[in-house]
Order: structure tokens, then sequence, then C-alpha cells
């Protein structure tokens, strides 16, 4: 009998509590803001470097989001990045927030910066809402991680994948994604490849690769 696969455990958390680390002066002040107006809304020091990182479920981003761009504190007038992240136990996207000051000829000079993270507990079917009304940057961003992760983003004006073709089957970033490339999770998923790709993975199955029954139609020698 073979061995018995270990599940896979999703990863520890930080322990640093709360505060506990200390802030520029506007960011602590952004952050107590928050607590007093979103009370669900959990801050996680420690998850990111050099930035606070707020907790938020989806039936709470676009009003959280709305808040740290346009409240009078410290607005988070740009976002630099998005990230898609499979926890096993649960999808998670992040925001990467700036506050672009206008004190200096140059803005980039005076940077705050948080992340803005959305905790998402639905594996079958993870969404949240796009913030593409709020900040146009995360466009195709957003889109990737639909692609790659499999999160929807309700609102996006024109959600569809942008790396993969549009007949590519599931999500090669999750974590039960098969990316050890067997035949038989393979022909499960309905996924397209290539012909050098079934070659390999049928002669790993101890299968005979026939070209003329394998290559898939729409691939083009």
């Amino acid at each position: 009998m073979g061995k018995k696969t270990k599940p896979i455990e999703p990863p520890k958390e930080p322990t640093e509590p709360e505060g506990g680390k200390k802030w520029s002066d506007p960011v602590e002040s952004l952050l107590a803001s928050v607590k007093e107006k979103f009370p669900n809304v959990e801050r996680r020091d420690g998850r990111m470097v050099d930035e606070p990182v707020l907790l938020v479920k989806p039936d709470d981003i676009i009003n959280l989001a709305s808040y740290l761009k346009n409240n009078d504190i410290l607005p988070m007038n740009f976002c630099s990045a998005v990230t898609g992240i499979d926890k096993i136990n649960r999808f998670e996207v992040a925001y990467n927030l700036f506050h672009l000051g206008s004190d200096y000829s140059d803005p980039a000079l005076e940077v705050e910066r948080l992340a803005l993270c959305v905790v998402i507990e639905d594996r079958e079917n993870p969404s949240t809402c796009s913030l593409i009304s709020l900040w146009k940057s995360v466009d195709f961003q957003e889109r990737e991680i639909y692609d790659l992760v499999g999160v929807d983003f309700k609102g996006h004006p024109d959600q569809r994948r942008i790396l993969l073709d549009d007949d590519f089957k599931g999500h090669p970033l999750r974590k039960d994604y098969p990316l050890v490339g067997k035949w038989e999770d393979m022909q499960a998923l309905d996924a397209v490849l290539d012909e050098y790709q079934i070659k390999t993975m049928k002669e790993a199955a101890g299968l005979t690769f026939d070209p003329d029954k394998d290559i898939p139609p729409n691939y083009k020698r």
C-alpha cells in the first residue's frame, strides 16, 4: 500500500498583536479612525513588511475602501498592487494602498502606505467586490487574480481571462491545482495541453501516445 498523503495545513498567522508596531502619526490616526468607524475590521501588524494590514470581509470592502480613499486624515489615493492568495482554508485578496503627498514638487517623496486584505472564506464560490471604481489601476490585476486564482470580482466591467486561453480549465495558482501533471488529473480537469505535455504525461502513466488521436483539435503545430 502507498503512503498516505499528509493533508496540506493552512499557514500559521503572525502572532504580533494589534498595535505591535508604531507607525507614523498620520497612519496611526487613520487606523484609529478605522477602528472606530468599522469595528468588524481587524488590524493585523506583522503580516507584511513595513505596512499595517487591515483584514476585512467581502461585505464590508466597498465601504472601507471608499473611506480609506476619501477620508480627511490620510487619503489613500493610489493602489500599487493587488495580490490573490490561496490560504488553503480561505482566499485573500490584498490591495497595497499608498498616500502620495503633495507637499513636495515630487509627490512620490512623501509616501504613506497600508495593506487592505479581503478575507474570503467561501472556497466553492469565492467572490468580492471590484475596487475599480475607486482605483483604476486595479483593472488588469483583478483580472489576473480572476484568471489564476478564480476569485470573482463583482462589478468589474471586463472580467475575463488575461493570461490564459479562454477555454483553459481551472485556476493554476490554487493550492489544489494538479501541478504534478498526472494524466488522469488533467483529463479530469479537461485541461488544454500541447503535444509535448500529452506525450510526457501519457508515457509517465505507462500509456501509449498516439499523435493522431491525442493532440487536441485546437492545438496547432
